[in-house]
Parts: C-alpha cells; structure tokens; sequence
C-alpha cells in the first residue's frame, strides 16, 4: 500500500507513468501507477502528483475499470486529498472522476449540485467542535450534528455518502487524562463519532478518522504547519492513508467486499513443510511462530464467519496437504471452512482461474495469500485483476499486512453474509448430484426446488440494497438504487416490488431475486414496466428466472394490465441475459438509445416451464 512504502528506487515508476501519459499512453502508464502502488514503491508525494496528474484525463469509455462520479466536500482544503483519492483508486481497480468543493462550504455546494455524483464525501475538521471560545461543548456538538444532518438531506437519492468522522491532533488544555472528561477534547470526538454513527444514512459507510489517525500516529498524520498555510491540516503520509481508506468505502457501498481469500499452506497457515515434517511435526501452537500461525488462522476463521469465502491453493500432494487438518489437534480451521481445496503442482495462476470457475465469481473478487514471492509474482503478471498481498516474513505481521489492504470493508452484513460458507459446500453437493444425473432435466427435478416470492418488506430492504448494488451478471440494468431511492419506488401506486427465496434439498439460497416493476413513467397505464430485475448467479439455469416470471406474468395480468415491458441495458458483465425476454416470449420495440426494450401482450402470455415448485410464505 502506498502508506507503506517499500524499499528500493521510486523515481523510475514513477517517471515513467508520467513519461508514458505525456506520450499520450494512458493504459501503460495506468499500469505502472498500479505497479506502484500495488508494490509501494511510490511515496506519499508522488501518489497525489500522479493523481493531480490523472485528474486531467478524463476516463476512457474502454477503459475496464470500474468508473465512477466522486465529489469531495470538506471543512478544510481537500484538493491533495482529491488527488490522493484518484490515485488510489487505480490501485482497487476504480477510474474515479474526483472534483471537489471549496474550502468549508459543503453546504453551498450541496445544494447547488449540478449533476448528481455516484459518491459523495464528507469531511469534518475540529475547528469548531474543540474551539473553547464559543460556547459549552454540548451545545457546539449539536450544532456540528445538526450540521452534518442538514448536508445529508442535501445528497441526491441516488447519491451514496462515505463520511469521515472527527478527530484530535492536540489534546486541549486539559491533557490526556482529563480529557477523557465530558469537556475534554477527546471525549467531544468519540461523542460525536457515536453520534454520527447513529444517525448516518441507511447505507453510507463511515471513516473513523480517530482510529485511521491512529494507525499511522498522530504526530506523521498532520502537519498543522500546512494547516495554517492553506488549511489542509494532513501530511501527505497521512493523505494518502485517509484516501485509502475513503477509496476502501466507495468500494465496499458500490461493489461491497472482497468475496474470496486463497491462502497457501506451507509457511502461510502453518510453518514448515508438511510434506517433509509431517502432520504433527509441523510449527503451529507451541513457540511463538506457532502461536502467530495459529493466531492468523483464527482471524481467518472469524472472516469466514462473516462471509469471505475461503479457499486453498497449494503446490503439495492432496495427501500431505489434507493430513494436519484431520490429525493435528492444534489446528484452528478446518476442511470444512474452505468453498474450495487445491492440492496440486500446476501453477497457481492456472489453479485461481479453476477456482474461480468452480465457485462461479469473478477474479477480481479474489485476493491470494502466499508466502513465496516467486508464487506472488507469477499470480501478479498472470492476473492482474487479482488482489496480492504483500507478505512479510514474520508470520506475527500476516493479520496486520492481509488488514493493510482494506479490501474486506462492508457497509453492513446480512444473515446471506454469514450463511455464505455453508452455500458454498452444499452448492459443492449440488454439482456432484449433477455429474450423477441422466439428464438436465432429471438433475433439475432432483433438486425438489422450493421458492416463496413475498412483496419486498421493510426488513428486506438491506438485502435488497446490498444485491441491486453488488449483482452484474444477472441484472438487466444494472440500476444501482438506494434505500430510499427503493422506498419510493414501493410507495408509488401499482407498484410490483417482490423478494424470492429458494431453497432445495441440499440447503438453503437465501434471498435470490428482487424484482421492481412500476406503472408505465411514460404514461402508459395499462403497462407495468420492470425497472430492476436481478438474481444471485448460484441459482442460474435452474429455472428460478422462469418460476418468479411465472408470478409476476400472474399477478399483471390479476392487476388488469394489458402489456408487460421489460428493459435490457447491456453491460460487459450481464450478457449472459441477453435474450431473457424473448426467451419469456417477449418481442422486441424499437428503441433509441443504449437500451433495448421488450413487450409482451398479456392477454396472449403463457407461463413458462420450470422445476421450481411454490412453498409456503414464513410468517
């Protein structure tokens, strides 16, 4: 990470991202400036020059990097912070097109937004909250509350909000131990933090500046001196580590976290060689490097908990590799915290591309763990969309180097989250029922499918959320809605807003598939038109998209509509539903514009077949 610069020569990187973006290469030099910062083998003052730099190429329409609006708006000068922002941002796979506000004027510029960004942060400074001269402390918190409540109702609705949290640089007057105190300066920034905590809107992700401060030190993070000068009170060391963190939000609110962590064996889980040592000659639990194997192996169990799925990639014998799980006591995980165990010597590029097929993601959902540098680098060169981590050699460091790269921050976690684990190993059963199947359609009824379609409800909305902002591939128009944004939308009259669940005999899916259809906008009565029609790629092809088709084809036509309207925007992910209307019996209209649109005449419609059979709503 950049905050973490490594040792060796920076001046060539980064000479030669500016060289090739002079030369008009911007691809290239993108590519070093990710090398650089995947490595951090720039500094601190290179990061925001190459982002000042980058702010003045606007992104390329064929550039695969996720693209997105940012607007940042502070209480102190944040063009650096912008800058570090946009850097950053190369490094996690974003091209973010930063602008700013001016200093301390976030309100003004709120409300006089022009066009409405994908993210929008916000950044307090203590100026007014630590002031001793204007008032008592509790009256000051609540008007900075109040203050930061008032931006909010300003933010567009389908506008997401990342908002940073108070801090202290000085202690006040009052010192350490008093102000801990209800006036003290350290006990006003923990109380408004709590505060804003509570009362953020549903959905926004907060960086809690007191605690990212912290990591770094108070003393390296600011620089009052440029505070003073032009009211930017950060160290470049400290910019760059709170644009990491900013950059780690906009993620986790719009694409939400790393899905996948692949962990060598060998000197990774446990320390030696398996192969050589034997399952219970193996260093874990009984000397210090034991104890950090064993501690690392707890935090890993605990993100499996919390839904990272967890996977291995080791170039061992499936024999060797197996053994300490089923007969060395001292082992935290198990073989049943893995979605996916490879024991080979292929190289493990190739294996993370198997994986990645078997468990149906993307590799840029994936970040590897591995202690061998040369097996880092292969992954490096071989792909790139691939998270590495930089592994130091002392195992007591891995928890601090794999939380280094923030690549697990969630905005919240759903009962799906944590239930995660579990679907991935019966989806495992699930694939070896197929392999013993005579047929597709024999598989399919030896599932005994079971869904329940329910309106979408006040606690589904999290879910809902979470699926129309993170769901690619199946999604027909990838339309990324806020709660509120889903709210009003269910409030309108004639509204059709449903959830589906699904379950088989082999576990349960969850939450699966939302659907949004409303009135016609354009003015159309007698056409309910689908806004969002999304669903959980672990449950493709098995004619779940038929069966809740079959419900809403029902309930328009119970509704008295004439005409059902489906709209496909294209994607480079979602092509897999293409041709999903006319594979419902949908014909194409004529369109304009990026989106292709659909009709199906109601009074002629007839459902569709599928293995999925109805089971009775929960209460």
């Amino acid at each position: 990470m950049t905050s973490h610069v490594g040792e060796g020569p920076t001046e060539p990187l980064y000479q030669a991202f500016r060289h090739l973006r002079r030369q008009g290469q911007l691809e290239p030099a993108l590519g070093c400036l990710r090398e650089g910062l995947a490595r951090g083998l720039l500094t601190p003052q290179e990061t925001i020059q190459a982002g000042r730099l980058l702010l003045r190429d606007p992104p390329d329409e064929r550039d695969g990097r996720v693209r997105l609006k940012v607007s940042v708006f502070g209480q102190f000068t944040t063009t650096w912070l912008m800058s570090g922002i946009a850097a950053v941002g190369v490094e996690k796979g974003l091209r973010l097109d930063a602008s700013e506000g001016n200093y301390d004027t976030v309100l003004q510029d709120l409300a006089s937004l022009r066009e409405e960004p994908d993210v929008v942060v916000l950044v307090p400074w203590n100026q007014r909250l630590l002031s001793e001269s204007e008032g008592a402390g509790g009256d000051r918190m609540t008007a900075e509350l109040d203050f930061w409540s008032q931006a909010w109702s300003l933010v567009p609705d389908h506008t997401r909000v990342v908002q940073v949290g108070y801090d202290w640089v000085h202690t006040g007057a009052m010192g350490h131990h008093l102000g801990f105190s209800r006036e003290g300066h350290i006990s006003r920034v923990r109380r408004i933090n709590e505060a804003l905590t509570k009362e953020l809107p549903q959905g926004a992700f907060f960086v809690d500046l007191e605690q990212v401060s912290g990591l770094l030190g108070r003393q390296a993070f600011y620089d009052m001196r440029g505070y003073f000068w032009s009211k930017q009170p950060l160290s470049d060391q400290g910019t760059i580590l709170l644009a990491e963190h900013l950059v780690a939000g906009i993620q986790a609110i719009l694409t939400g976290p790393k899905k996948v962590l692949v962990v060598d064996l060998d000197n990774t889980l446990w320390g030696g060689i398996v192969g050589e040592a034997g399952a219970l000659g193996i260093d874990l639990g009984k000397s210090p490097a034991g104890e950090a194997y064993r501690y690392f192996q707890s935090y890993l169990k605990d993100l499996s908990g919390r839904g990272c799925l967890l996977a291995v990639c080791s170039k061992n014998n499936t024999e060797d590799a197996t053994e300490p799980f089923e007969r060395n006591g001292d082992m935290v995980l198990s073989l049943d915290d893995f979605s996916a165990f490879e024991a080979t010597w292929e190289p493990k590029a190739s294996v993370l591309e198997r994986i990645a097929s078997t468990l149906q993601l993307d590799l840029r959902d994936f970040v590897f763990f591995d202690d061998n540098p040369a097996e880092r680098e292969q992954v490096r060169q071989a792909l790139p969309e691939v998270a590495v981590v930089d592994v130091p050699e002392d195992p007591s460091d891995y928890v601090t180097a794999l939380e280094r790269g923030l690549w697990f921050e969630a905005t919240q976690l759903t009962q799906e989250d944590h239930a995660r684990t579990e679907r991935y190993r019966t989806e495992a059963r699930r694939r070896e029922s197929s392999a013993k199947a005579g047929s597709l359609d024999d598989y399919l009824r030896s599932l005994e499918m079971r869904a329940e379609v329910s309106p979408v409800e006040e606690k589904d909305l999290d879910r809902v959320v979470q699926l129309i902002g993170k769901t690619n591939q199946f999604n027909l128009t990838t339309r990324r809605h806020s709660a509120n944004v889903v709210r009003r939308m269910l409030s309108q009259p004639g509204t059709l807003g449903l959830v589906m669940r699904m379950g088989d005999r082999f576990g349960d899916h969850g939450l699966i598939s939302v659907i949004l259809a409303l009135v016609d906008p354009d003015g159309d009565k007698d056409t309910l038109r689908v806004d969002t029609w999304l669903m959980s790629c672990r449950v493709i092809g098995r004619t779940a998209e038929q069966f809740l088709f079959n419900l809403v084809l029902r309930q328009a036509q119970d509704g008295g509509y004439s005409r059902l309207r489906g709209e496909y925007i294209p994607t480079k992910k979602n092509g897999m539903v293409a041709d999903l209307y006319p594979d419902l019996g949908f014909e194409s209209i004529p369109t304009l514009g990026d989106s292709q649109f659909y009709q199906l005449d109601l009074s002629v419609a007839r459902p569709c077949q599928t293995f999925v059979e109805a089971r009775t709503p929960r209460s």
